[in-house]
């Protein structure tokens, strides 16, 4: 699932997809990447993982204060693992992911099968994407340093 998402990251402006990342349309897209060789069940995947990033449930979250601490859930913590976590909480403490969209990557990584630092780093940048963050340069460069596979 996490190739198409990065597929539909990096072909964004070509899939004629418009100003809104969110609002994709399934049906031609479904076939575009059909074509590009995904499957269809991979496709329904990503594309309720997609949903997930515009649930109105995360809008509706108060932003935490400056001093406000996290405290993860013992399930969370499991599945999230030491390094997804400190890379996170690096992330916030420089300011490249805002704390209210915090509870948005969690979620959306919580959403994710056999969850990696790699695979957490693509959630990350899809969160920030889709809620038309200003993403730096050296930021994406950092996200997706030193992945192998399909995510070059």
């Amino acid at each position: 699932m996490l190739d198409i998402l990065v597929y539909l990251f990096e072909h964004f402006e070509e899939l004629g997809a418009g100003d809104q990342q969110s609002n994709f349309e399934e049906s031609p897209l479904s076939e575009t990447l059909i074509e590009a060789g995904f499957e269809r069940e991979e496709i329904d995947q990503a594309f309720g993982w997609l949903a997930g990033l515009s649930g109105e449930r995360h809008r509706a979250i108060c932003a935490p204060s400056a001093d406000s601490v996290r405290i993860f859930t013992d399930r969370e913590y499991d599945h999230l693992g030491h390094d997804c976590l400190n890379y996170l909480f690096a992330l916030e403490k420089q300011n490249a992911v805002p704390a209210g969209l915090r509870e948005l990557i969690i979620d959306r990584a919580m959403a994710m099968e056999d969850l990696t630092l790699d695979h957490f780093k693509i959630i990350v940048l899809m969160v920030l994407w889709s809620r038309n963050q200003a993403i730096d340069s050296l930021l994406v460069e950092t996200l997706l340093d030193d992945m192998s596979g399909p995510y070059n």
